[in-house]
């Protein structure tokens, strides 16, 4: 399968703009129960993972480690393994 111009344009997009929004999202989010601290490190190496493999342009690799990642902090969000300061929640698939 081949994506043309138009949707590669389109991967890069949401590429960059998760990895710039993990980045924050790392920086602000606070673990607030150790039994979620296995599930919390392993999103943490999905996304230190998907850096390297975008500085390696492996971008498929990327993209799908970032999806990963999200999914993971969406679990810990929703079971209140992590603290997500309102400024980042709009983000998340919790309540507002």
């Amino acid at each position: 399968m081949k994506i043309n111009k138009k949707q590669e344009k389109e991967l890069f997009h949401y590429m960059e703009r998760e990895l710039k929004k993990l980045e924050q999202v790392f920086k602000k989010i606070k673990l607030k129960e150790k039994k979620f601290s296995n599930t919390f490190n392993l999103a943490l190496s999905y996304f230190k993972d998907s850096k390297h493999f975008y500085k390696k342009q492996e971008y498929v690799k990327c993209f799908e480690l970032l999806n990963y990642t999200w999914g993971l902090l969406d679990a810990l969000a929703i079971s209140k393994g992590i603290l997500v300061p309102k400024t980042i929640k709009k983000w998340f698939k919790i309540e507002q």
